[in-house]
């Protein structure tokens, strides 16, 4: 891959399966497991779904330096941020689960509006 691969999908529910499907053929070609990637599409389409007024998500995997990278692009200005949840919550752990399974992640703001949520895959499970 020389350059990011990238598609963008309409913001609703279907689009999640589309992303996942999509990254686990990107890694699939560059002979990685796309296991945990698909875990971390999952969860950033669907907070971009749930939390955002976008219409539309961009997904990117790239490769640097330090290793696989999955970004998802939105149009809200909002950073996400990690919550714990109480023993009750039905929701709000996305995060910290996704937080769990990568090396290192988070968000930055897009120039002209919007932000950047990345995740760095582990090593051997990229």
């Amino acid at each position: 891959m020389e350059g990011p691969a990238q598609i963008v999908v309409p913001v609703q529910a279907e689009s999640i399966k589309v992303a996942r499907d999509w990254v686990e053929d990107v890694l699939g070609r560059l002979d990685q497991d796309a296991y945990i990637a698909k875990v971390v599409v999952s969860e950033l389409v669907t907070n971009v779904l749930r939390h955002t007024a976008s219409a539309t998500a961009t997904v990117r995997v790239v490769q640097a330096d330090k290793g696989t990278v999955v970004e998802v692009f939105d149009s809200c200005d909002v950073l996400p941020v990690a919550s714990s949840a109480d023993l009750m919550s039905e929701g709000g752990r996305g995060l910290a689960m996704m937080g769990a399974l990568v090396k290192e992640w988070g968000a930055l703001p897009v120039g002209g509006g919007g932000k950047a949520v990345w995740a760095l895959l582990p090593d051997g499970a990229e």
